[in-house]
């Protein structure tokens, strides 16, 4: 991130899954990974407190008792959103089904995050401070190509940029 920042950048998208990496498999499962990617993203939140830009990464993150691969909203300090992927491939070499539920499965609109309610849904259309004319709609790899994707009903509601965060298991 810091390169992006020094280069000027307002928003970075991050890769899916970049804070674990995509390939972790099983480990998935495991509390300890899934706590460690929630500690990594409470450091990029506390991290972005001075930064100007929009910063968007992917992790898997447990809402109740399932588990999401998602893209997280970090601006200025606050975690605020997260977009859960929809469309989960289970063909050739993908098996997130395994790991992963899909969006549809998620039945809050919020969770609790280092003590405060942040938004979670694929609905959520996301703006900075220093840039007016952005609403950034963010869909995840797979969802791209889905019939409708995400996006789709993202650019209707009023987004002016949309961005897919994607990650390969090779």
């Amino acid at each position: 991130v810091g390169g992006a920042l020094e280069a000027g950048a307002r928003v970075v998208i991050l890769p899916e899954l970049g804070l674990t990496g995509y390939s972790c498999a099983d480990l998935f499962y495991q509390e300890a990974l899934q706590q460690a990617a929630r500690a990594g993203l409470e450091q990029l939140v506390e991290a972005s407190r001075d930064w100007t830009a929009l910063v968007v990464v992917g992790l898997p993150l447990q809402v109740r008792d399932r588990l999401y691969t998602v893209a997280a909203v970090v601006a200025r300090g606050k975690l605020v959103g997260v977009v859960p992927k929809s469309w989960l491939p289970n063909s050739g070499e993908f098996y997130e089904r395994r790991w992963f539920s899909p969006a549809e499965t998620l039945s809050d609109m919020e969770f609790s995050f280092a003590g405060q309610a942040v938004p979670i849904g694929t609905d959520l259309l996301f703006e900075a401070a220093n840039l007016p004319s952005l609403r950034l709609g963010i869909e995840i790899c797979e969802d791209l190509w889905a019939v409708i994707p995400p996006s789709s009903g993202q650019a209707l509601a009023g987004a002016t940029a949309l961005a897919n965060l994607s990650a390969s298991n090779a």
